[in-house]
């Protein structure tokens, strides 16, 4: 059977929500540029302003000095699980499981390409923003060793927030939207936590990480449903008249 994109009524009967053009494609996109753009300069900004950084720096330290043992073991899971490496196979692992479920190859790539582009670009800002990450010597029980990379923004919380607003809209129209929203709250906080938690980010790179997140999905899925996949129905059918 085939179909248009451009139709709402009859796509939101085939297609998953992660699909549907969105209303206000424009104001997507335009929130999503100006999300990149307001995470990246205050990045550059924070590696100047000791005094924020020495409030952050208070946080995790407050977080460091109460240190709960199962507390520890399970926010350094968190980290270990949503590493590069994990990260990478988490997606694959349900990439192909929401193609199993869907037999739609386009809602399991969309799904693919929504974390990738998302996530991995946050890498290239982490690299020219080079913001230290917190100092181990400066916490009572720090994560050690310490990572290697730069602290702003956190890879691991954009991957997760990347996750939790891609399967909310992948649960649009369903009764399962309210669930994936209520998870997608859950898993950022608890993640944002575990990062804070073991001091391996400051509370600012958690936030703005989540921004980016929270910007970028939107952006990314409004250009990809209202004006990538519709062009690409519109040649299909036209190879079949």
């Amino acid at each position: 059977m085939r179909y248009s994109v451009n139709a709402p009524g009859h796509a939101r009967r085939v297609l998953p929500g992660m699909l549907w053009p969105l209303r206000q494609p424009v104001v997507a996109i335009v929130l999503g540029v100006v999300a990149v753009a307001v995470v990246s300069a205050a990045g550059f900004l924070l590696v100047k302003k000791d005094a924020v950084t020495q409030w952050d720096l208070s946080v995790n330290q407050w977080l460091s000095d109460h240190h709960v043992s199962f507390l520890t073991t399970i926010a350094h899971g968190i980290y270990t699980a949503f590493s590069p490496v994990e990260a990478i196979a988490i997606t694959a692992v349900l990439t192909v499981i929401i193609f199993l479920v869907g037999r739609n190859w386009r809602a399991a790539g969309t799904f693919a390409l929504t974390i990738a582009i998302t996530w991995l670009p946050s890498d290239v800002l982490k690299i020219l923003v080079d913001r230290p990450r917190p100092l181990a010597s400066a916490l009572a029980d720090p994560f050690l060793p310490t990572p290697p990379d730069p602290s702003y923004p956190s890879g691991h919380m954009v991957f997760a927030a990347s996750l939790a607003f891609t399967f909310i809209f992948m649960a649009r129209g369903t009764r399962a939207m309210p669930w994936a929203i209520l998870g997608g709250i859950v898993g950022i906080v608890v993640v944002a936590f575990a990062l804070m938690y073991l001091g391996v980010h400051y509370p600012t790179d958690v936030a703005a990480s989540i921004l980016w997140s929270a910007g970028t999905v939107p952006a990314f899925l409004a250009i990809w449903d209202n004006y990538v996949v519709p062009r690409t129905y519109r040649k299909q059918d036209a190879l079949a008249a």
